[in-house]
């Protein structure tokens, strides 16, 4: 007779209801029991538990981009990620990569209210045509040409004279970097 541990019944039962609460789409209750579950390092199902973490908070975090909240987004990877037995899955860089997407949408939300604030009597010409600046050349990065190419338009078309030079010296140097496609041996440098 084989001895039955009821510690693992209850570690298995709980990730069993996590998974019911992803697939009925109670992402929270899901996250919830995962986290649990994968921050006991006692758990036999500590890496099961780490790798449903990670795709709920993915999920999470896509929802929140989606809905425009790209705050609460960050601060939800953020969670999963500080998390060792999501750290450890192989899914975790794909949830660094949806963190560096929160945080280019808060900047672009930053940018864009940099330039609001640009618009008042007196405002900061250097401040503005940087703001402008970060905010058209971020956007190409989230998919937002034809935005990006409002914003220099406004830039370029400020009635600030000084700011709108700016903006126009800022559209005009070349922000590549100094990298080739073929790869030169140290010998070849300069």
């Amino acid at each position: 007779m084989t001895a039955i541990d009821p510690g693992r019944l209850d570690h298995a039962h709980r990730l069993a209801q996590a998974h019911q609460l992803t697939r009925s789409g109670d992402l929270d209750g899901a996250a919830a029991i995962f986290a649990e579950l994968a921050e006991d390092e006692a758990s036999p199902d500590r890496a099961e538990a780490g790798a449903g973490l990670s795709a709920v908070a993915e999920r999470m975090a896509e929802l929140l981009l989606e809905e425009g909240d790209p705050g609460q987004a960050a601060d939800v990877l953020v969670r999963a990620l500080s998390v060792d037995a999501v750290a450890d899955v192989a899914d975790a860089a794909r949830l660094r990569v949806l963190l560096g997407i929160a945080h280019l949408e808060l900047a672009c939300a930053e940018f864009a209210a940099a330039v609001e604030d640009g618009r008042g009597e007196g405002a900061d010409a250097d401040t503005g045509a940087l703001a402008i600046e970060l905010l058209a050349r971020t956007l190409p990065l989230r998919g937002r040409d034809a935005d990006a190419a409002t914003v220099w338009r406004y830039g370029l078309d400020h009635p600030d004279q000084a700011l709108a030079e700016q903006v126009r010296l800022r559209l005009g140097r070349d922000v590549r970097p100094a990298v080739s496609a073929t790869p030169e041996s140290p010998e070849s440098t300069p």
